[in-house]
């Protein structure tokens, strides 16, 4: 999708000039909060109201649901920014790994401009305003809605304009929205983010429909060649140093320098870097040192994606375990990989597994990423309808399926992102309001409730600030 990048460039700026050009024509219609342009209209309102009036008891049914989802969000945000503090004061090194900082602005190309496309899918303009204009509509017709079928008075509808960047919202009658209940009030501020991550799992649906009608498993994905985790005191003696070598582990590709050691009977390959710590005489008592088998893959500096082996097509692990069981150590075979750069051939003779002398073996293996904790364990849950070591490919038009696909998951994702980030306890932020009115519902004291609502604001604003400061001290 090389050439994509060009057209949406030119989308962008064609939408750019577009906007530019309504604003000119319409500044009347237009007022200015700061750098942001306001377009009041009334369009939409007459669908608000429609459905404010016509499922009433559905949404009053709703009530609770809605400001427990909001509660839940509001907590996961707060502990999620805790833990993004911890993670940043306990491990200096995450900013060699992750080098963007921690709050990325959500911007379109931000996983190029930030050096995160190992960790994204692109996140071209056209996606960013399909996105942006789902999200907003859903968001603040939701709040419309709920405004209307408590009786508050809606002055108008519009658009937000920051640059190219476009937003909605629904403007109330503030003094009609601020006499209604404690429990109305919630229910109109967690609305948005309700509807918000209802659609985020309605986009899910569609991902995982659109993946399983549109992709097919057509290779295995290898993350390491095989190796040993030995104690030190094993080693009996070391031999030649072999040099660099080109070394997969972890999924990513290293260059090293080699050295062959001996464990007893077994030749194994070591870090020259490991052995000179070693020799040095430096303290490794009770630990243990990574050591590779000198297999077949390792010696042919196998790489890239296996997609057949011998005439015979590779679809997964299973087909390739069903191979190997058809052939025996030493013998020849023919492996066909597949990477950025087009397709490898490699000649492999077949050793024996080191668990089974009769059966053939590659010595590559694939680690599945260990997710921890309840959000790690949430994102194994629903990503788990793929195989990490299956290699996907189009069944159709292979660009156009990639856009769509990746189109889906980030208007998943932004709905459940928004919906999160509203969440937080800010004054600009729905989250803001729905924390002071948590409170005061629990303390009857509004006195205390804007209090709490002052200490919370500030300590977020200054967690943000911190982690900024304590990336960019980091990386520069």
């Amino acid at each position: 999708m090389v050439d994509f990048w060009v057209y949406d460039v030119a989308f962008m700026i064609l939408f750019s000039v577009g906007v530019a050009w309504f604003l000119s024509t319409r500044k009347k219609d237009l007022s200015r909060e700061g750098l942001m342009f306001l377009y009041r209209t009334q369009a939409g309102i007459k669908f608000i109201n429609y459905v404010g009036d016509t499922y009433k008891k559905t949404l009053s049914r709703l009530r609770y649901v809605i400001i427990g989802v909001g509660l839940v969000l509001m907590a996961s945000m707060i502990w999620m920014l805790g833990q993004t503090l911890w993670i940043y004061i306990k491990f200096p090194g995450i900013t060699d790994i992750i080098k963007a900082p921690p709050i990325a602005p959500l911007i379109p190309y931000f996983p190029k401009l930030f050096g995160m496309e190992s960790f994204f899918p692109p996140f071209y303009f056209t996606y960013f305003i399909v996105a942006l204009a789902i999200v907003a509509v859903v968001h603040e017709g939701s709040h419309g809605i709920f405004m209307r079928r408590f009786k508050v008075p809606i002055k108008s509808t519009g658009l937000v304009f920051l640059g190219p960047i476009l937003g909605a919202f629904v403007e109330e009658e503030k003094r009609g929205f601020e006499k209604k209940k404690t429990v109305e009030q919630m229910t109109i501020l967690g609305a948005g983010v309700f509807a918000n991550l209802v659609f985020a799992m309605i986009f899910y649906l569609l991902y995982v429909a659109f993946f399983f009608s549109s992709f097919a498993a057509s290779g295995y994905i290898f993350t390491s060649y095989a190796y040993v985790s030995t104690p030190i005191d094993s080693i009996d003696s070391f031999g030649r140093d072999i040099g660099e070598r080109e070394i997969i582990i972890n999924g990513g590709t290293t260059i090293m320098n080699f050295t062959e050691v001996i464990v007893g009977e077994e030749t194994y390959l070591m870090s020259t870097n490991n052995r000179r710590l070693i020799l040095e005489g430096t303290d490794f008592t009770g630990q243990n040192v990574l050591l590779f088998p000198q297999n077949p893959a390792i010696k042919t500096g196998l790489k890239g994606i296996i997609v057949e082996i011998d005439d015979q097509k590779i679809r997964n692990h299973y087909s390739l375990s069903s191979f190997l069981n058809t052939k025996k150590p030493g013998d020849l075979v023919t492996i066909i990989t597949e990477n950025e750069n087009g397709r490898s051939n490699y000649e492999i003779v077949l050793a024996e597994h080191p668990d089974d002398s009769n059966r053939a073996y590659i010595g590559i293996a694939h680690t599945n990423p260990q997710r921890r904790g309840f959000i790690g364990k949430l994102i194994s849950l629903f990503m788990g309808f793929k195989e990490s070591s299956t290699y996907y490919q189009p069944t159709w038009d292979g660009e156009l399926v990639e856009f769509i696909f990746y189109l889906l998951w980030w208007v998943m994702v932004i709905n459940l992102l928004v919906a999160l980030f509203n969440m937080m306890p800010l004054g600009m932020l729905d989250g803001g309001r729905f924390f002071y009115l948590s409170v005061l519902s629990v303390t009857g004291s509004s006195k205390f409730a804007s209090m709490a609502f002052k200490f919370a604001t500030y300590a977020i604003i200054f967690v943000f600030a911190f982690l900024m400061f304590i990336w960019a001290v980091r990386v520069f």
